[in-house]
């Protein structure tokens, strides 16, 4: 064995690099006591510290601005002649004899190291003082051994040298933070110590073999592995080691730092990734799935183990008078379980758990008073409720809970403060504190249930009013049926007996008795014309035809057949670009294009009718317009024009019953698009639609 803690051989490096550095950053030798100094190319001191002064009896001011070569014997190399040397050749190491001020010399050898500076190249020494033949090696100025300690004393992370049998010979105070050790007490005892019991064996062996074979089973450069504190529990280390050899013996030098905050940061971080992936797998399930059992019971699920408690449970609340069902107030409620209520007339009802004892359901519903449960604590909260201990919190009167081995929970509230839908509730058998990413967690799934449960609420809602409306249109085509049935019938009646009334009674009649009966006949065809329109108009939603590919250029060419006299009459010219094919009732689209392009040309003014149609694609859709050069529209009656029996013209200036564009507009949203009008008086109207593509249109 060597004489004491092998830490010589490696101190003065150490020196050097750290006064090297930066003489004003020399605090380690300082406290060390190292005489050190700093000079420039031409050998003028340029800074020394208070041991080196005291080593030549000099003031400090006195020798900054002097030459090295003052305090040298004559014969002995000049700094200056050493630059170049330690510039190419590294550190080196000189012997100098030191005048003092007291005109006695003594000798001393100094490590030398060149360093770039703005002023040029400097030489850093330190100075290590050689014993005088009455001194012993311990009484002289041991420099390295005590550069190391100083250096040791003052860096945070745990330093350990041992033996070859693993028996600590230096121990720096870092341990006792780290460890809990007395750096006194560790030397001299075996590190197994500082091992935990289940790793001692293994270490041993490693050592054995490495000092066998030369074969290292680990990363000796940095290494994680647990350290045993004097107090019993284990501390994370990042550990790095070596090994030297000093005066004929082997060593090993551990240094290592306590990794705990870091090992704590990636615990949390990997808790709140799960977390949030629990979240958003949650978010997914709510919007795939619509049975609220099933959501509530995957919640718990989720909850439970991302928070890493001993149970979770979802609790749905009724108040007095209020029912909350499977998917919002309001609806059927399926017991799951467990429901009773509290002296007041709450209740509390188990819809999902997780891992939960029936007795701790049973003991939490029974009281629904807002301290004498986690769950009722939970609702009367303003905010999610973390009990550390249950036993000591004053905000639950709950000794049931400690009967049932729960210490610790964390409860949310479910929907609104002041319409709570229920509560989320986790409890654990352990004391402990839940993080602040563990009440997010908690919320978030708190949310995502009272947002799945409201959406469902309201499609719930939705599904109901679309039925009844379904039954109100059917219910209206019905009228519109037997009404325009039941009307033709008198009508039918009222034109024939004026037509014999004319034909009996022609020559019996005056000129005004002529006159009246044709105004009967023409009111009683326009009705007609009207009654009918009103039946097609209902029918256009449940007596449409099933949607097919439909070429708009062949419904475009049966239009113009179907128009041919009307073009003739008018003069019209009807050009159209490249039309595509949609998807639709080829039926209605036929009559869609039919009253638009009729609606052109008759509302052209006094000028043959010009009508132009064209497409464009627009996404998804096909935007097809008609442009027309008569007489506009004022865009104050854009709307108002697709509306049933609103017209803009009297009968005199133009015929019509004023449901055309009524029906334009329902065959339209019956194919899911829009129709609207860009039109200014006297200059024209474009009317334009959408409809969807056809699949095979790519």
């Amino acid at each position: 064995m060597g004489s004491g803690p092998p830490s010589t051989p490696s101190a003065g490096n150490t020196d050097q690099q750290v006064f090297s550095s930066g003489f004003a950053t020399g605090d380690l030798l300082g406290a060390a006591d190292v005489a050190a100094f700093r000079v420039g190319a031409d050998g003028t001191i340029a800074a020394v510290n208070d041991a080196f002064a005291s080593l030549t009896g000099h003031d400090r001011s006195e020798l900054v601005g002097t030459s090295f070569t003052e305090l040298t014997a004559d014969d002995e190399p000049t700094l200056e002649s050493l630059v170049d040397d330690a510039a190419d050749a590294g550190p080196l190491s000189e012997q100098f004899s030191l005048r003092t001020n007291a005109e006695t010399t003594i000798v001393v050898t100094v490590h030398l190291d060149v360093r770039e500076t703005d002023d040029g190249p400097h030489l850093a020494g330190v100075v290590n003082r050689r014993p005088t033949s009455t001194e012993s090696v311990s009484d002289s100025d041991l420099t390295y051994g005590r550069t190391f300690q100083a250096l040791a004393n003052a860096l945070p992370d745990g330093i350990i040298i041992l033996d070859t049998n693993s028996d600590v010979q230096y121990a720096n105070p870092a341990v006792e933070r780290i460890l809990g050790h007395d750096p006194d007490e560790l030397v001299g005892s075996s590190k197994v110590n500082i091992i935990p019991p289940r790793l001692r064996q293994a270490h041993l062996d490693a050592l054995q073999n490495y000092l066998e074979t030369g074969e290292r089973n680990l990363n000796w450069t940095y290494v994680e592995l647990p350290g045993q504190h004097k107090s019993g529990h284990e501390v994370p280390l990042g550990v790095s080691l070596n090994d030297f050899t000093y005066d004929g013996d082997r060593y090993f030098v551990g240094l290592f730092r306590d990794i705990s905050p870091r090992k704590e940061a990636e615990r949390t971080l990997k808790a709140k990734v799960a977390q949030l992936e629990s979240i958003a797998y949650l978010g997914r399930h709510a919007l795939e799935e619509g049975d609220a059992d099933d959501l509530l019971e995957k919640a718990t699920e989720l909850a439970s183990a991302a928070l890493e408690v001993d149970c979770c449970v979802a609790f749905e609340y009724d108040s007095i008078g209020t029912t909350h069902g499977t998917v919002g107030p309001g609806a059927p409620t399926t017991d799951v379980g467990i429901r009773m209520a509290g002296s007041d007339g709450d209740a509390f009802r188990v819809r999902a758990t997780t891992d939960c004892d029936e007795a701790l359901l049973e003991r939490e519903c029974e009281r629904s008073a807002s301290t004498e449960s986690l769950a009722g604590a939970t609702l009367a909260s303003d905010e999610p409720i973390v009990v550390e201990d249950v036993a000591t919190d004053d905000r639950i009167d709950a000794p049931h809970l400690s009967d049932e081995g729960i210490h610790s929970g964390l409860g949310v509230t479910i929907g609104p403060i002041t319409d709570p839908w229920g509560v989320l509730v986790a409890y654990d058998d352990r004391d402990g504190e839940f993080a602040d990413h563990d009440v997010d967690f908690l919320e978030s799934a708190a949310t995502i249930i009272a947002t799945a449960l409201e959406r469902q609420a309201y499609e719930r809602q939705l599904s109901e009013t679309v039925d009844e409306l379904e039954a109100s249109n059917e219910r209206l085509e019905q009228f519109a049926y037997a009404a325009s049935h039941d009307l033709q019938e008198p009508l039918r009646m009222v034109s024939s007996y004026l037509g014999l009334i004319e034909s009996r009674y022609a020559d019996e009649l005056d000129e005004d008795g002529r006159e009246f009966i044709e105004f009967a006949v023409d009111g009683a065809d326009r009705m007609r014309e009207m009654i009918d329109g009103l039946l097609e108009y209902s029918r256009i939603d449940t007596q449409g035809e099933p949607f097919e590919p439909v070429d708009l250029e062949a419904v475009f060419e049966d239009v113009l057949t179907d128009l041919q006299m009307m073009l003739e009459e008018s003069d019209a010219a009807i050009t159209a670009e490249s039309l595509p094919t949609v998807r639709g009732d080829p039926t209605q689209l036929r009559q869609l294009l039919q009253n638009l392009l009729s609606n052109a040309i008759e509302y052209s003014g006094d000028e043959p009718p010009r009508v132009h149609l064209e497409a464009e694609r627009r996404g998804r859709r096909w935007r097809v317009s008609v442009e027309d050069e008569g007489i506009g529209i004022d865009p104050e009656d854009a709307d108002r024009i697709f509306q049933v029996f609103q017209r803009l013209h009297s009968r005199e200036e133009y015929d019509g019953t004023g449901i055309g564009l009524a029906l334009c507009r329902r065959i339209v949203e019956r194919h899911g698009g829009e129709i609207w009008v860009d039109a200014e008086p006297g200059e024209g109207a474009t009317f334009s639609f959408t409809l969807p593509r056809a699949e095979t249109d790519v």
